[in-house]
């Protein structure tokens, strides 16, 4: 993370000068299908080759859509390490130059602070309304051992508040070297460049494949890996893992899930789950791919979704459906080979999809 600046200073709200500013302050995608597998149409033993291509085709796409847009202002804060009480003192200042898509509109922003890699240790400023200079000038602390301090990171993610729908992020600051300028012994003031890996309506990718099998009338999806996860919830972090329901006259026929994935915006699973698919019921199938954000209290949140089958909203999701039950007919009594593709994960589920009731029990 660019370090804009630093410096080291005294005691903080050591004066009345100091307060009265304080108190005057704070009024202020891929489109195309992989075929990834060896000639059994099984996951190679390595998965490097794997790895590498995706990595790549990740990569590439990562820079284009980034580009100008990475840098999305500064954000101003200090830190000393309080021997006494045992505990790492924050003072989160302020915020410059943040970016907004109309020159006559503002911002709204907040800051949620984890240290990381626990993530149970966070903390959250106000929110300053309408301002692209916000100052803050809030003061927290973090209950942690000096001595494992070397071993943690602390996690700025900025937000613009926004009351009726999802509070929109700007940027984050991740510091990963708590001793790189400082000792911590006294104050030691930052500033640092907020960056943005994403824009505004990525919301990442997802790579799954499928393959069929008429004999044994069951489909098989493989959650291969994510990559970009926007940390959509309010921790700034996400805990990622994927859910399939299989979805049948627009009712839920069976539901499975990957393990979690903790604090990972890149996850990597390679976990094969199985589906019992009569081949006449293809055709009005559809399996909804919801990737969802772990959270130990309280509901899990939606980072995204995609679907696969004849009303999927998306190309690649009516494509790879076609060319997994294509292969299965021309390879008829064997497993066929795993269709691959890339999904950008849309935002939301579709209307349609949402509060599927279950499917009823056959007597």
């Amino acid at each position: 993370m660019p370090l804009i600046s630093t410096s080291t200073r005294g005691p903080l709200f050591s004066s009345t000068s100091d307060a009265s500013d304080s108190s005057e302050r704070r009024a202020s995608s891929a489109k195309n299908s992989l075929f990834l597998f060896n000639d059994e149409g099984e996951f190679p033993e390595d998965h490097d080759e794997v790895d590498e291509r995706s990595v790549l085709r990740y990569e590439l796409g990562f820079y284009e859509k980034t580009g100008k847009d990475c840098y999305r202002g500064t954000l101003t804060f200090a830190l000393r390490y309080d021997f006494i009480h045992r505990v790492l003192m924050l003072h989160v200042l302020r915020a410059n130059h943040l970016p907004v898509e109309d020159k006559e509109q503002t911002v709204d922003p907040y800051v949620k602070v984890y240290l990381l890699p626990d993530r149970r240790n966070h903390c959250k400023t106000r929110i300053c309304k309408k301002t692209n200079d916000p100052e803050f000038n809030e003061m927290f602390s973090f209950d942690v051992s000096f001595n494992t301090l070397s071993s943690k990171m602390l996690q700025f993610t900025v937000y613009d508040f926004d009351r009726f729908t999802r509070h929109g992020l700007i940027g984050n600051v991740i510091m990963r070297d708590l001793f790189d300028k400082s000792d911590l012994y006294a104050w030691t003031e930052y500033t640092m460049q907020i960056v943005c890996s994403q824009e505004k309506n990525d919301f990442g990718d997802l790579l799954l494949y499928l393959s069929y099998s008429v004999t044994e009338q069951k489909l098989w999806v493989t959650v291969a890996k994510a990559y970009n996860l926007r940390p959509m919830d309010i921790t700034g972090a996400s805990d990622p893992y994927v859910k399939v329901e299989q979805v049948y006259r627009g009712r839920r026929v069976k539901l499975r899930k990957t393990t979690t994935k903790r604090a990972n915006l890149n996850p990597v699973y390679h976990e094969t789950l199985e589906f019992d698919l009569p081949s006449t019921q293809a055709g009005e199938t559809n399996m909804l791919v919801q990737v969802m954000d772990w959270d130990r209290i309280g509901k899990d949140d939606l980072l995204g979704c995609t679907i696969l089958g004849h009303d999927s909203p998306t190309s690649q999701g009516r494509t790879q459906w076609e060319q997994c039950f294509a292969l299965a007919y021309t390879d008829q009594g064997h497993k066929s080979k795993p269709v691959g593709t890339w999904h950008s994960i849309l935002s939301e589920v579709p209307e349609n999809f949402r509060d599927i009731p279950k499917a009823k029990k056959r007597k």
